[in-house]
C-alpha cells in the first residue's frame, strides 16, 4: 500500500510539472546538492525542507549563533520548525524546538555531535551524550516536520556481561524527547525575538499540542504567533509539561518558558517518530495540517521530498564544467529556491484572500536583482504569485513591501525596490497579474509621502524639494541613486498603459542622480539642503556600522559610484567616453574596491558592456565565480534568500538579467551547455563548446540561428525557447564591441 501510494504521488507530480525531462536525463539531480556549502559566511540554511516550504526543519546550537541558528562550531541543542535562511541582522523563529535526550533531563543540552549529512529535504547527525547515541533524522512536508531518532548504546559503553551476552536487554534505554514551546534563536546580541507567552498539552497518550506568542528580531516587533500540533508513532510510557525549568506530570502549562516532556523504555536501537505540524492561524489549523499530510511513514516522506526537489533542480540543465562547479550550481540553484515561504491561501494571520501569502521577502532590495528575474525563467507562475501577494499586501495595508516577515513590513533597505519587480514583469510582459492595480501600487510610492519610510515608501520631502535626498537623512546618497531608478521604472509601467506624460514626467526625475554626482571626483557624494557638498570626501568612505550611513547603505561611495543602471551611456559620457570609464572600471576592481558579498555590486562587473568591453566583463566575472566554492564557507558574502546564489547561476550560464529591463547581457559560461526549462514546455540553450578558464571570451554570437553582434538579448528573444550558441576562445575579440545594451538618454 505505501509503494502504490509514492508511485501514486510520483506520478501525479509528473502530470502536473511542465517541464517533463527527455528520455534518458539523469534525474538524481539532488545528489549535486550539498546544503551545507554556505553555512559558515553565508548563512545557509542546512536543514530539511521543500521548495518554498512553510516548514524549515534544522538544527538549533546553543549561543552564539547564526540567524539560521546554526553553526557548524557549537553544540546541537534540538531541531526547530521555522528558519531564515541567507539572511543577517537579528534573528528570528527557531520556533517549536524538539529536544531529543536520555538522562537527565535538560533543557540546553551540549552534546558531542559526529557523522552529520544532509542532502535535499533530508538532515541526519548522531548525538552523543551519556554514554548513548541518538541518531537524529528530518525531513519535511510543506506544513509538517518528520523526526526520526534511533537510540543505542555504542559497544563502548556497554558492560563485560553485556557484550560477552551479545546484546543488551530489551528497556535498557530511557529515551525522552522535550517540545520547547517558548524557544528562539537567542543570539545573544539587539533585535533578537523574544517570547511573549507560550501554552503546551498534553493531548493523549501520544499527542502534544501548543503554541508560542513572539515579537523582535531585525526589522521590528512584528509580533506573531505559530501553534503546533504533534503526534508520535508510538505510546508515551511516561509524559508531562514543564514551566521554568520545573518538571511535573501536569498535563498543561501556560508561561513564557514551557513546553512538553515525554519518555519512552526502548530496546538497543529502538527508535522513537512524530510529527510536527505548525500553523499561524491555531492549534485547529495545525491539526487540520497534520491530519491532511497523508504519509505517515519517514522514508516514503524522505523519497518524496527528495523526488519533489529533484524535479525543482530540473529547471536548469547543465553540461560540462567540474564536478564541484556542478555542485555549487546546483545547491545554488537549492538555495535559491528556499525562500520565501508559501503560507497557501489559509494560513494568512492577518486577513483572508483569494491570493497566496509569502512570508520572509527577505529583502526584495536584495531578490529583485537576481531572484526574482531568475523565476521569471524558471518559474513564471511562482513568479505571478508573488507579485499577487506583494498587491494583496498593498491593497490590505496600504503599501507595497520592501521587506515583510512575520506577517508585517520590516525594514526599507533601499529605494522602493517593487518598483523593479513590477516593472521587470511588465516590461518582458509576464502577465498573470491586474498591471493597472500595479501601476497605482508603484506611482503610491512615487508621488506619496510615507508616514515611516523606514517600513515602506519613499522619503520623499527633500526628494521632490531638492532632487535629492540631503546629509539630514539616513543613507540619504545612496537613497538618491535607488529612488531615481524606481522612477524610471515606474515610467516603464507607465508607459505600458500608455500615459506618456506620466511616463516623461517620472523618466525626467530618474535624472535626479545627476545632482548627487560630482564631475571633479567622478564619484557620487552627499550635499546639505544649501546644495554645498559635505566635508571628508573619501571614495573609501564607510563607518564601522555602514549600514546606518550617513551617507549610503552597506557601502562606501566605490560601491554606489556606477549605479545609474537605467541610463549607463550618459555616466560614461560623464567620466569623459568610454576608454576613461574602462579605466575607472578597473581602478574599482584593481584596487581591492569592489564587493561581490553586497548586492549593491551585482551589476558592476557586467558594465564594461556599456563601453563596449564584453572581454573585460568576462575576466572580471570569471574571477568572481572562483569565490564561490565547495565547503561551508564556500560563498563570499551572506545569501540573502539565495540573492547571492542566483549571481552564481546566471554567471555559471553566461548571461545576466538588469532587473527592471528587458535586458540581458552574455557574459562568459562556465559550463559548456545551459537548458533552461521554460512555460509551456519550451527550452532555451546556451551552448558555449570548449568553455574553460581559459576559453573565456565570446569570438562569435548566434541567436536562434541568426549571427549576432549585440553583447545582450532581449526577453521575447528567450521565452519561447531557442538557442545562444557561443564560440569561446582564449583571448579577447571585437565582438560585441559596437552595439551597447540601451539607455534613457538613448533616446
Amino acid at each position: 500500500m505505501r509503494a502504490f501510494v509514492l508511485i501514486a504521488f510520483t506520478l501525479f507530480a509528473m502530470g502536473c510539472t511542465r517541464n517533463v525531462p527527455l528520455a534518458g536525463e539523469d534525474r538524481a539531480l539532488t545528489a549535486w546538492v550539498d546544503p551545507f556549502i554556505g553555512v559558515e559566511i553565508g548563512n545557509t540554511l542546512p536543514g530539511a525542507t521543500l521548495p518554498f516550504g512553510m516548514v524549515r526543519l534544522s538544527p538549533d546550537v546553543a549561543p552564539p549563533n547564526h540567524t539560521t541558528g546554526y553553526r557548524s562550531d557549537r553544540p546541537i541543542r534540538g531541531f526547530s520548525h521555522n528558519h531564515l535562511s541567507g539572511t543577517g541582522g537579528g534573528a528570528r523563529y527557531g520556533n517549536v524546538l524538539v529536544i531529543p535526550q536520555t538522562e537527565p533531563a535538560d533543557l540546553f543540552p551540549e552534546p558531542e555531535k559526529v557523522d552529520e549529512y544532509a542532502r535535499p529535504g533530508y538532515y541526519s547527525v548522531l548525538l552523543r551524550e551519556y554514554g548513548t547515541e541518538i541518531r537524529c533524522e528530518l525531513t519535511a512536508a510543506r506544513r509538517v516536520g518528520f523526526h526520526r531518532y534511533t537510540f543505542s548504546k555504542p559497544a563502548g559503553s556497554m558492560t563485560s556481561e553485556e557484550l560477552l551476552r551479545g546484546y543488551v536487554p530489551d528497556a535498557t534505554i530511557r529515551g525522552r524527547i522535550l517540545i520547547d514551546a517558548s524557544a528562539i534563536i537567542n543570539m545573544v546580541e539587539a533585535e533578537a525575538t523574544h517570547n511573549v507567552k507560550s501554552a503546551v498539552r498534553i493531548r493523549s497518550d501520544r499527542e502534544m499540542e501548543g503554541y508560542g506568542r513572539f515579537r523582535g528580531g531585525w526589522g521590528g516587533e512584528n509580533p506573531y504567533a505559530i501553534y503546533f500540533a504533534a503526534r508520535f508513532a508510538r505510546p508515551f510510557d511516561a509524559c508531562g509539561t514543564w514551566k521554568d525549568s520545573r518538571f511535573s506530570e501536569d498535563s498543561l502549562a501556560e508561561g513564557t518558558q514551557v513546553g512538553g516532556w515525554c519518555e519512552f523504555l526502548l530496546p538497543q536501537r529502538g527508535q522513537v517518530e512524530l510529527q510536527v505540524a505548525i500553523s499561524y492561524i491555531s492549534t485547529e489549523q495545525a491539526w487540520r495540517n497534520l491530519d491532511e499530510e497523508r504519509m505517515t511513514d519517514f522514508d516514503l516522506v524522505r523519497n518524496r521530498a527528495d523526488s519533489i526537489w529533484n524535479r525543482s533542480l530540473h529547471s536548469i540543465r547543465v553540461e560540462g564544467g567540474t564536478p564541484e562547479q556542478k555542485t555549487v550550481f546546483y545547491t545554488g540553484l537549492y538555495h535559491a529556491l528556499t525562500m520565501p515561504a508559501d503560507l497557501g491561501k489559509d494560513e494568512n494571520p492577518q486577513w483572508q484572500s483569494d491570493e497566496r501569502h509569502f512570508w520572509d521577502f527577505y529583502t526584495i532590495w536584495d531578490t529583485y536583482r537576481t531572484v526574482m528575474p531568475l523565476y521569471t525563467l524558471i518559474l513564471p507562475e511562482r513568479q505571478r504569485e508573488i507579485i499577487r501577494c506583494l498587491l494583496d499586501i498593498y491593497e490590505h495595508r496600504g503599501w507595497l513591501p520592501d521587506a515583510w516577515t512575520a506577517g508585517d513590513y520590516a525594514y526599507v533597505q533601499g529605494g522602493s525596490n517593487a518598483d523593479v519587480v513590477i516593472a521587470d514583469a511588465v516590461v518582458k510582459h509576464l502577465g498573470g497579474f491586474d498591471v493597472a492595480r500595479a501601476y497605482e501600487a508603484v506611482k503610491k510610492n512615487a508621488d506619496v509621502m510615507s508616514d515611516d519610510p523606514y517600513k515602506y515608501g519613499r522619503d520623499l520631502y527633500e526628494y521632490e524639494k531638492y532632487g535629492y535626498l540631503s546629509t539630514h537623512v539616513k543613507n540619504g546618497s545612496s537613497k538618491s541613486l535607488e529612488y531615481a531608478y524606481d522612477d524610471f521604472c515606474v515610467g516603464q509601467v507607465a508607459a505600458s498603459l500608455g500615459r506618456e506624460w506620466e511616463r516623461d514626467h517620472y523618466m525626467q526625475r530618474s535624472d535626479c542622480w545627476l545632482n548627487l554626482f560630482d564631475p571633479q571626483t567622478r564619484f557620487f557624494w552627499a550635499k546639505d539642503i544649501e546644495g554645498e557638498w559635505a566635508p571628508g570626501f573619501s571614495p573609501t568612505f564607510r563607518r564601522p556600522d555602514y549600514w546606518n550611513g550617513p551617507y549610503f547603505y552597506e557601502g562606501t561611495p566605490w560601491n554606489y559610484a556606477t549605479y545609474v543602471p537605467h541610463d549607463m551611456r550618459r555616466l560614461i559620457g560623464l567620466h569623459g567616453g568610454a576608454g576613461p570609464f574602462v579605466a575607472f572600471l578597473d581602478e574599482l576592481f584593481d584596487g581591492g574596491h569592489y564587493e561581490i558579498g553586497n548586492e549593491p555590486g551585482f551589476l558592476t562587473p557586467y558594465l564594461y558592456h556599456y563601453a563596449g568591453r564584453p572581454d573585460r566583463s568576462a575576466e572580471r566575472v570569471r574571477n568572481l565565480l572562483e569565490e564561490f566554492t565547495v565547503g561551508r564557507r564556500g560563498l563570499p558574502g551572506q545569501d540573502d534568500s539565495g540573492a547571492m546564489s542566483a549571481w552564481y547561476l546566471f554567471g555559471a550560464m553566461g548571461f545576466f538579467p538588469v532587473a527592471g529591463q528587458d535586458v540581458y547581457l552574455i557574459g562568459s559560461p562556465l559550463f559548456e551547455q545551459s537548458t533552461l526549462m521554460l512555460e509551456n514546455g519550451a527550452r532555451f540553450t546556451v551552448k558555449a563548446p570548449g568553455a574553460s578558464r581559459q576559453n573565456k571570451y565570446v569570438r562569435r554570437a548566434v541567436l536562434n540561428g541568426k549571427e549576432w553582434n549585440r553583447n545582450w538579448f532581449t526577453h521575447a528573444d528567450l521565452v519561447d525557447g531557442g538557442e545562444l550558441f557561443l564560440e569561446m576562445g582564449p583571448t579577447p575579440s571585437q565582438w560585441g564591441q559596437t552595439l551597447p545594451p540601451p539607455s534613457l538618454s538613448d533616446e
